[in-house]
Order: C-alpha cells, then sequence, then structure tokens
C-alpha cells in the first residue's frame, strides 16, 4: 500500500492551477504543525493551555479584521466558503421566510457563479418553502453582469449573489458599479458577495461597503484546505448553520480549527506586513501573465483568449485553441509536469464551460477551454520553466498531428492499421496503410472532422473514400469532410453512403462471409467490403496479396446489432466496431453478443505487487497515453514498454491477442482512468495475465 507520506510531487514540477487549490506556504505548514503539536488546547478552556489557543484565535480574527477591511460587523471561522456560502443563503432566507410574502420574488445570481452559488439557493429556497425563482444574472463577452438587468429585477429580489473574481476567467466584477444599481432599487436585500479568488488579489474594504455577506477560503491563498471564514455586515440577517456548543460567539459552533486559523493567522500576517517580498506586486504579476501568454501565442498560433485582459486580475488565462480538445493540450502539459486545468477544478468531468457558455462565446471554445492560473507567491524562474515546457509541449503536439506546423516538419507517425477515435461516446473509424500512405474514414463524428483533415494534411494521406453505415446527405459531416480531402484522393462520384462508385467490383468475397458484397476498396494492401445498402456494415482484411482470399478481421458495424446478420458476415476471431461504445469496451465479439463465455478475468493484484511487476523484463507495460504524452515524458522501466493510445487498442488486440495471451502485461496511463478501460477490454479478448497500475503515473515512483 501506498502510504500519504510516500506520495510526492513530481520532480520539477510547474503548478500553474491556483485557483483549484495552491500549494501551502512553508511557513503557514510551520505554523499549523506548531499548533498540532504545541497549541493543542480547546480555545473554550479556561486553563493556560487553552488560553494561549485563545489567543490565536482571537488575533487571527483580529487581523483577518485588518486585511479585508472589517473593524465591524462578524468575522466567523469556516471550513470553507462552501460554507460561507451556505450561510450566507440560509441566513438571508430564514430572513426572508419571517417576513412573508417570497412567493413569486426572484433569487438573483450572477450566470457565470461558482456553482456552490445556485445550487445552496436552490437547495434552501426547497427546504424552506420559500417559494421564490431563481434567476440568472446574464454577462456580456467580457463575463461583466448585466447591471440593466440587476436594476430591473432587484426591487423584487429575496437575495442578490455575485462574485468579485470569477474562478475560471479571473474577470473582476466592478463591485462599487454593482452597489451603486443594487442599493439604488433595493436598500435592504441581502447582498453576497464570493470573495474567493479576490484575497491577496486587490484591496478589501468591505465596511465602507454594503456588502452583507463576504465568504474566503483558505486553500486558495497558500493555506491548507479546510478552512476559511465569513464576512457579516453589522446588524443583518444571520441564522447559523451549525449550532450546538457556542462556539464563534453561537455563530458556528463546533470545536474550531485551531491548526487552521492559526494558518490564517500567518497568512494575515503576510498579507499586512508591507516588508514582505513573497507576495509580488501587481506590476510584476502583470509582466508573468505576459511572458506566459507570450509563450501560449507562440506554441499556438491558433490561440483565442476567452476574456479580456484588461478585466481581469494578472494571475489567470484562460484559452482555446481551435481545433485542439482541451483534454489533449491538459494531457501533454501534465506530462511536461505543467499542472492547469479545463476550467473550474470542482466540475472537472464536464466537458464544456458553462461560464464561457453564459459569456456567449463560440461552441468550439466552450468545448475547448484551459485555464493557466498561479499565485501571487509565484517566482520568476517558475514563469521562465514554464514557458519553455509549454513550447515542448507543442512540439510534441504537432509530432502527433494535433497541430499543423508552418514548416515542413519530417512528421514520423507510427499510425498503421485501424485508429479508433472518439467523441464522448461516439466513434469513428480511421483505416490507414502507412507505407502506401493510404486511409478510408469510416462514420465520422462532426467534433472530430478538424482532427481528421489536419492527420491528412499532416502526413499527405490519399483518402479513398468518407463512408457512413447510414445514408448520409449533401451536408452532413461525411459528405462535407469527403469534399473538403478530395484533393487526396476521393472520388467526386459516391453513392448515399459515401461508398465510391469506382470500387473494384470483380473482389472476391471475404472467407466465411456468406452475405452479397458491393465490390472491395483498396486501402493498400488491405480490402474494404461493403454489405447492404441503406445501414451497410463493411468489413476490413488485414493486409494481404493480391490473389489471396482476405478474411474478415474487422467489422464496422454502426448500429447494427442483428446476430443473425453478423454470423453470416464474420467470424468468431472479427472484432466487431461500433458506432456508439457508451460502455468503453472499445470492440467486441461475437461470443458477447450471444452471452458466451469468453476472455479472462483481470488480476486483481496489491499496488505493491504491480510496482514489483514493473521491475520485470518479462512484463510488458502497455502505455496507454496518447503518443504525444509519450513523447514528452518517456517511461523508463526494466519491464518492456509498449506505446498503444486507447486510439490504438484494437490494432494491438488484433496483432497480439495470440503471442501475448499469457504475457504477464500491466497497463498504464497518468490518472489509472484509461488504463483501467484498456485492462478490461484486453482481459474480454484473452489476454489473460493482465492488471493495471491503479492512480496511474499520480503514483509511479
Amino acid at each position: 500500500m501506498v502510504t500519504p507520506v510516500q506520495i510526492r510531487p513530481k520532480a520539477d514540477e510547474i503548478y500553474l492551477d491556483c485557483n483549484a487549490t495552491t500549494p501551502v506556504l512553508a511557513q503557514i505548514a510551520q505554523a499549523v504543525s506548531h499548533t498540532m503539536e504545541q497549541v493543542f488546547g480547546n480555545p473554550s478552556s479556561s486553563h493556560i493551555t487553552g488560553l494561549q489557543a485563545r489567543y490565536i484565535l482571537d488575533n487571527a480574527r483580529r487581523l483577518g479584521r485588518e486585511v479585508i477591511g472589517a473593524p465591524r460587523g462578524e468575522l466567523v471561522f469556516t471550513s470553507g466558503a462552501t460554507e460561507g456560502i451556505q450561510t450566507a443563503v440560509l441566513s438571508a432566507l430564514s430572513y426572508a421566510k419571517t417576513q412573508g410574502k417570497t412567493a413569486g420574488k426572484w433569487l438573483l445570481y450572477g450566470a457565470t457563479e461558482h456553482k456552490a452559488v445556485p445550487q445552496a439557493l436552490a437547495h434552501w429556497n426547497k427546504l424552506l418553502d420559500t417559494q421564490a425563482e431563481l434567476k440568472a444574472i446574464p454577462v456580456d463577452r467580457n463575463g461583466l453582469l448585466d447591471l440593466d438587468f440587476i436594476e430591473a429585477h432587484a426591487p423584487d429580489a429575496l437575495m442578490i449573489c455575485t462574485m468579485a473574481v470569477n474562478n475560471e476567467t479571473g474577470v473582476r466584477q466592478d463591485l462599487a458599479k454593482l452597489e451603486q444599481v443594487i442599493r439604488r432599487q433595493a436598500p435592504q436585500v441581502p447582498w453576497m458577495v464570493d470573495c474567493v479568488q479576490m484575497l491577496g488579489k486587490g484591496d478589501l474594504k468591505l465596511a465602507e461597503t454594503s456588502i452583507d455577506y463576504a465568504p474566503f477560503s483558505g486553500h486558495k491563498l497558500y493555506g491548507p484546505k479546510g478552512i476559511g471564514f465569513l464576512y457579516v455586515r453589522e446588524q443583518r440577517p444571520f441564522t447559523p448553520l451549525i449550532i450546538g456548543g457556542g462556539q464563534e460567539q453561537g455563530l458556528r459552533s463546533g470545536t474550531e480549527n485551531l491548526p487552521g486559523i492559526a494558518a490564517l493567522h500567518t497568512l494575515f500576517e503576510l498579507l499586512l506586513d508591507q516588508t514582505q517580498q513573497v507576495f509580488k506586486p501587481l506590476a510584476t504579476l502583470q509582466s508573468y501573465r505576459d511572458q506566459l501568454l507570450g509563450a501560449l501565442r507562440e506554441a499556438f498560433p491558433t490561440l483565442e483568449l476567452n476574456h479580456a485582459l484588461e478585466y481581469s486580475v494578472p494571475t489567470t488565462l484562460n484559452f482555446s485553441v481551435r481545433g485542439v480538445p482541451s483534454r489533449d493540450i491538459m494531457d501533454v502539459f501534465d506530462a511536461a509536469n505543467i499542472r492547469v486545468s479545463s476550467g473550474s477544478a470542482c466540475s472537472s468531468k464536464v466537458t464544456r464551460s458553462f461560464v464561457l457558455d453564459a459569456m456567449g462565446l463560440e461552441d468550439w471554445r466552450s468545448q475547448s477551454a484551459v485555464r493557466l492560473s498561479f499565485g501571487p507567491a509565484t517566482e520568476q524562474q517558475t514563469i521562465d520553466a514554464a514557458c519553455m515546457r509549454i513550447k515542448e509541449a507543442a512540439q510534441a503536439l504537432r509530432h502527433s498531428c494535433l497541430l499543423v506546423s508552418d514548416t515542413n516538419e519530417d512528421f514520423d507517425s507510427e499510425l498503421d492499421g485501424v485508429v479508433q477515435l472518439r467523441f464522448d461516446a461516439q466513434c469513428c473509424y480511421l483505416i490507414i496503410d502507412r507505407q502506401a500512405r493510404e486511409m478510408a474514414v469510416i462514420d465520422p463524428v462532426p467534433q472530430l472532422a478538424e482532427r481528421i483533415e489536419k492527420l491528412v494534411e499532416c502526413q499527405h494521406y490519399r483518402v479513398k473514400a468518407v463512408v457512413t453505415t447510414e445514408q448520409q446527405g449533401a451536408q452532413s459531416t461525411a459528405a462535407m469532410l469527403a469534399q473538403i480531402v478530395c484533393a487526396s484522393g476521393c472520388d467526386a462520384e459516391r453513392d448515399n453512403v459515401g461508398w465510391p462508385l469506382h470500387a473494384q467490383a470483380d473482389c472476391q468475397s471475404p472467407q466465411g462471409c456468406e452475405l452479397p458484397t458491393s465490390g472491395c476498396l483498396l486501402v493498400g494492401n488491405r480490402r474494404l467490403y461493403r454489405v447492404g445498402s441503406r445501414q451497410p456494415i463493411f468489413l476490413l482484411s488485414s493486409p494481404i496479396a493480391p490473389e489471396s482470399q482476405a478474411q474478415v478481421d474487422f467489422a464496422f458495424v454502426g448500429e447494427q446489432a442483428s446476430v443473425e446478420l453478423l454470423q453470416q458476415a464474420v467470424s468468431a476471431q472479427t472484432l466487431l466496431c461500433g458506432k456508439w461504445d457508451e460502455d468503453f469496451a472499445i470492440a467486441e465479439q461475437l461470443a458477447e453478443l450471444t452471452n458466451e463465455a469468453c476472455g479472462c478475468d483481470l488480476v486483481d493484484i496489491p499496488p505493491e505487487q504491480q510496482q514489483e511487476w514493473l521491475r520485470r523484463p518479462e512484463t510488458l507495460v502497455v502505455d496507454v497515453r496518447e503518443q504525444q504524452e509519450h513523447q514528452v515524458t518517456p517511461l523508463d522501466l526494466p519491464a518492456q514498454v509498449m506505446s498503444v493510445p486507447l486510439t490504438r487498442l484494437i490494432q494491438f488486440i488484433y496483432e497480439h491477442r495470440d503471442d501475448y495471451a499469457q504475457r504477464p502485461i500491466v497497463c498504464l496511463c497518468r490518472s489509472g482512468h484509461r488504463s483501467a478501460v484498456a485492462a478490461r477490454a484486453l482481459s474480454r479478448f484473452g489476454f489473460c495475465n493482465v492488471s493495471h497500475l491503479t492512480g496511474g503515473m499520480a503514483l509511479l515512483g
């Protein structure tokens, strides 16, 4: 078992995801450790040990007031901003409930607000039965709130929630203008401002404003997770979220997290120290941003910024690169030991940005967004190293044909055979003959069309056909893609599924196929056969001599689920490639469709034994990261390593399921997710000694 103290950051890691969380500064970690070991008393105890703890608690509150400019009102220590948001919403809606006439009123929140806010509003609105209606305040393309909308709706609002700085784009709202509009229309409406991303990036004088609630979180500014605080304006509604014990003057019960509060104490000291050099001045942070943006634009000429710099704090860059999914950029950056994100870390499974959607930006920008964020304690050498590695990562993407270079680089792709590309659960297939430089496309997906074009352009493939397993119209993705790549060899005369009319009609039907075929198409020495007309399936052989009889090695079956039809066209060894793959099966075989037992069970071994496998020369490590990730960070292991991205796993299964059936195999990727998919697929196809590295390279020693 890998214990917590054995986990270490990777060597030379460059952490540029500070809007998600920050490392803990050494002096803050020291304060936490000292408090845990030496000042362990309960602040509610009356003896000396308790009084020492009470001093840290009270003095941290005093310093916190100075930092946020709030000599009046309450400063309540919490577990973090989410708790602060819940407390503020509960307080405002409980107060509204006691006043009556809540039905039909508005709960206003910024459309780009962190999801914790609208979800808290919906939750407490339902539990308290306030019968109000949630309404998002629109933003413009710069991410700035619509003041006219606020002015029109504020008089009937039960609560208004906005944020000081957006966590995805770094866009900073003009709080003075917001206050002017809100208070002109609704002098007493409870107003919460999420200040999480504001701390340490600008002056805060909350007592001089009419902001009612302001939540903060320590881990966004070099403190530990699990500690934060909430500012509450004096004489504003307050209902405790946690009751029972009377701590925090009865505002938040539960024994205080004194080590966390000690961390905030040290953080507040740094923020108030005019002589400290830990946190860089605004001009330095702007210089860092300019350097990073320059490196990004040099590496990615088609880069588009998703926010205007003049409206943003200098520590955040949110960008998209046309034609390159954010996942590809993030993976190769991660391989280069650069840590970035695709948006809010709290919604990392989401494939597009709701923030950019709300701003009205184009779909491709929302789907391809990457967020790079650094903190005010970042050093110049980190920026220098990041700029260099950004260029190296982009070079790896060029070699993988995800970026097309303006220069005549000698691309040496290893693509050969069947390649599976996917967008969500939808799959398309490329049939490539590397030696002949020929290619065919089956069931192209709209979101992958540009990627296919780039591959054709940089590898100079002669495209023989773009076909589909269903009827295609003139404006379909397949038809339009065929028109674009026609210069590479597509015949202008195609039928209603894209099958070239010049396909050879005298090809002998493949061995074991009892159904009539409509000729065959040669892709190098591979033969592609068509079976059926309106919803055809396509059969593919491996490279064979011109006079040899072909076997059906692959069948591209679209949405065809007829076992009876497939039994007449393919063999038990044929790999069935569907158009949809929601379970990440990669491919199927006839036996699975008829519920027959096949394949092997995954080898379930503990992490220590997996690590031991990696030290054996006879072990095969199947690195399922993409080619560009493998290029940036090759694996140096005693075991044999083979790069087999998930896109090429089908071809690997076809080529090696006999000779590697009993060989010890460990699948490996960045996080353990892709390797789990690969391991399951290999075991189903008869690889009987397969495991995968749980935790991926994140836990690889």
